[in-house]
């Protein structure tokens, strides 16, 4: 299974593509086509979540086995499926992101690509940047828990 560390700036082109950090690229397994697939969403906070098809099939067994109301668990997969988009990487190492995911993450030029284990985000720097320091005493408290 991938496991995704690290961050990286990147540019948004016009076209709404972004190259996938070569490091992110080789960790990821290809398909039987000898595609590189991932499925984009919309994110917890105001970024772009990128899952392996994979992890992204777990994921949704994951909600199946966590939500035991069916008419719960209808809501939250109609939710997460809405704004799930099939994407490959193309021989150039880009990524597509669709205009209504950048819209929802505030996408500009510049952007963050961050490994965040079997999950990558994509994320305006502002928006990072103010979510990370928001954040910032919540972490103090919690980093007693690392033995860093």
């Amino acid at each position: 299974m991938e496991e995704y560390f690290g961050r990286y700036t990147n540019v948004l082109d016009a076209k709404g593509r972004i190259n996938l950090p070569a490091r992110f690229r080789d960790l990821t397994r290809k398909d039987e086509d000898g595609e590189r697939i991932f499925i984009l969403t919309r994110g917890t906070e105001r970024y772009i979540a990128m899952f392996t098809i994979q992890e992204w099939r777990r994921k949704v067994d994951e909600l199946e086995l966590k939500v035991s109301d069916g008419a719960q668990r209808r809501v939250l997969n109609r939710r997460i499926n809405y704004h799930a988009s099939h994407q490959k990487v193309d021989k150039q190492g880009r990524i597509n992101i669709p205009a209504d995911l950048i819209e929802y993450a505030h996408l500009e030029k510049d952007v963050v690509v961050l490994g965040t284990g079997k999950k990558i985000e994509i994320w305006n720097p502002v928006e990072l940047q103010n979510f990370l320091q928001m954040k910032e005493t919540q972490y103090q408290q919690l980093s007693s828990f690392l033995d860093f």
